[in-house]
């Protein structure tokens, strides 16, 4: 971790600035409507679903990373090495660091979109995703740990309340179809 944020020239923060802002969760509504947009011009099943799997999925995600960093009450690194060791870049959004809510959003993302590309649009998807762990280390915001812990649960949730996310969007066929 020291290394990565260490190594980073001060050229580089403004990447690094740009793929954490790119990672945000508070980009989720503008995602939430752009997957509505390639649901309604797509029309075909993994675009149809990919809205209801990100909303439910992104939810699910969420409340458990907050209740991770909670239980756990990890560090971020400015709590555990001096300005000299560690470069620390902005403030941190929450307290705690482990699981990073910028890793859990991406990996959401990521999961969401990746039944609705080819294998090129799926690899671009990946280095985006790996960009923006970097940037989140590279900014002292987060231990390389928190970045994959984030990924996985991101991931995970999405893929795990696929059932959910189904079953909501048939609901919603339905009552669509009763009006």
């Amino acid at each position: 971790m020291l290394w990565t944020n260490r190594s980073v020239s001060v050229d580089w923060i403004v990447l690094a600035r740009a793929l954490s802002a790119i990672g945000s969760y508070w980009g989720a509504p503008l995602v939430g409507v752009l997957l509505l947009g390639w649901q309604a011009v797509k029309r075909s099943e993994p675009a149809a679903l990919a809205p209801f799997r990100f909303g439910v999925g992104f939810l699910v995600a969420m409340l458990l990373a907050w209740t991770a960093k909670a239980a756990f009450a990890m560090p971020r690194p400015s709590d555990l090495y001096a300005n000299d060791m560690a470069r620390v870049v902005g403030a941190a959004d929450s307290l705690h660091a482990f699981p990073s809510g910028h890793a859990v959003y991406t990996a959401a993302v990521v999961a969401c979109l990746w039944p609705l590309g080819s294998w090129p649009f799926r690899l671009l998807l990946l280095a985006l995703a790996a960009a923006v762990g970097w940037s989140r280390v590279a900014l002292g915001a987060h231990f390389p740990v928190d970045v994959v812990g984030g990924f996985l649960l991101g991931g995970a949730c999405v893929a795990a309340t696929h059932g959910w996310a189904a079953s909501l969007k048939r609901a919603a066929d339905g009552w669509g179809a009763t009006r």
